[in-house]
């Protein structure tokens, strides 16, 4: 039974570490894009980069993406801690 439940523990991590890297990219994306649209350049420099960085953080628009992405990375920690304990 180990066996099976080690399988299914390992198909439970890959499938949320997918979830977990495809929003992340999403969100560094849209900030360069943010970071992008307040410098008016294409390659946005540093001050800019970190005050889109600084918004993500506070601002009520990405409000959804930072819960859903603690939630995925407490659900990771959580799952390793799960498989290390087997």
């Amino acid at each position: 039974m180990t066996g099976i439940f080690s399988i299914a523990l390992l198909v439970l991590q890959a499938i949320l570490f997918l979830a977990w890297m495809i929003l992340a990219f999403r969100w560094l994306l849209a900030l360069r894009a943010d970071a992008a649209a307040a410098s008016g350049a294409a390659m946005p420099g540093l001050r800019q980069s970190l005050r889109a960085f600084r918004r993500a953080l506070t601002d009520r628009r990405y409000r959804t993406e930072r819960r859903r992405f603690g939630l995925l990375t407490f659900a990771l920690l959580g799952l390793s801690a799960l498989a290390g304990l087997q």
